[in-house]
């Protein structure tokens, strides 16, 4: 009797086979995460528009872009504001103007300070009365502006909070920012808008968060970002100019940048080894190499928004702007 064949591969096919497959997994992994990335990239740049479309719905109703300088810097950049010993950044400043301090609105008699404290002015306010908290809507508060009051001032929020990311600060930092918060027992800590690249923090909650979106408001008395003013030499001994003259401000968001990554608070690259090697790096970021004549940054005459990007760290090549980057070879 004849015996029948068994048909099946061989050994060899079998490495074969597999070593195909192999190969494609390896072409095809890296291609998913450029896939990956790339629908970040729009997904944050998508944001920033929700942020453009705001802060112009806010200049709309106040009739100027959110402010952008530290209370705490004594500069020339915060000349209308007396120093505040806890700082209050840009950072800040455009989370509350985009959502309020307390996720409702932007009150308009804030005074963008650290304590959420400012003056309403109301003719039934007797004038020898402290001041109202405006941040806080959730209670009456006698001879001042009632919880309804107050809330029906609000403008805003400019932006759908699913969009825009607000956390405080102490759910975002592991390193507890208590500088940020100087307020009464009840006061908020500053919010921040943080970016897509979300990831489980060790701040208050264990929440996900991305990283602080940076924001920046033109100083548009000033022409240049040159870093034109006071000599100073830097820690490897290059003589750098100082920025006070400058059209964005480096030190509007220095406090927040002084606090390092999120995480483990390693220091941001963009910060650099002193003042003036950080404030090297934030014009080289933000400067147009199109224009030729005068070192001029994007968006001269509005603001600038940063991004960290995936890697969570700002001054590297996956920074993310609201505007395209020219490089000119």
């Amino acid at each position: 009797m004849e015996t029948k064949k068994t048909q099946g591969f061989t050994i060899v096919e079998l490495l074969t086979v597999m070593a195909v497959i192999a190969v494609l997994i390896g072409l095809l992994i890296p291609a998913l995460g450029m896939v990956k990335d790339k629908a970040k990239e729009i997904q944050q740049k998508a944001q920033f528009h929700s942020i453009d479309v705001g802060v112009e719905l806010f200049k709309s109703d106040f009739g100027s872009y959110p402010e952008s300088n530290d209370n705490n810097v004594d500069t020339q950049s915060s000349p209308q504001h007396p120093i505040d010993s806890n700082p209050y950044c840009g950072a800040n400043k455009l989370a509350e103007a985009m959502v309020g301090m307390d996720y409702v609105g932007f009150h308009p008699s804030s005074d963008f300070r650290a304590d959420g404290l400012a003056e309403v002015n109301l003719d039934t306010v007797p004038a020898t009365t402290g001041v109202v908290e405006v941040y806080s809507a959730d209670a009456d508060t006698a001879n001042w502006q009632t919880a309804m009051e107050n809330i029906e001032a609000r403008k805003g929020p400019y932006m759908e909070l699913e969009t825009a990311n607000a956390f405080t600060m102490e759910e975002v930092y592991t390193n507890d920012p208590g500088i940020f918060n100087n307020g009464p027992t009840n006061a908020p800590y500053a919010l921040v808008l943080c970016d897509v690249y979300a990831k489980k923090r060790g701040g208050l909650g264990g929440k996900k968060t991305g990283t602080p979106i940076l924001y920046y408001r033109a100083r548009t008395q000033y022409v240049e970002q040159d870093m034109n003013g006071m000599t100073v030499v830097d820690t490897s001994g290059r003589t750098i100019t100082d920025a006070d003259n400058d059209i964005y401000f480096y030190e509007d968001n220095d406090a927040l940048l002084g606090l390092g990554m999120p995480d483990d608070a390693v220091p941001f690259t963009l910060t650099g080894g002193s003042l003036a090697e950080a404030q090297q790096n934030f014009q080289d970021m933000i400067v147009n190499e199109q224009v030729q004549t005068v070192l001029k940054p994007y968006r001269a005459d509005s603001f600038i928004l940063v991004s960290a990007g995936k890697d969570g760290d700002f001054g590297t090549a996956d920074d993310l702007f609201n505007f395209d980057k020219e490089i000119i070879e």
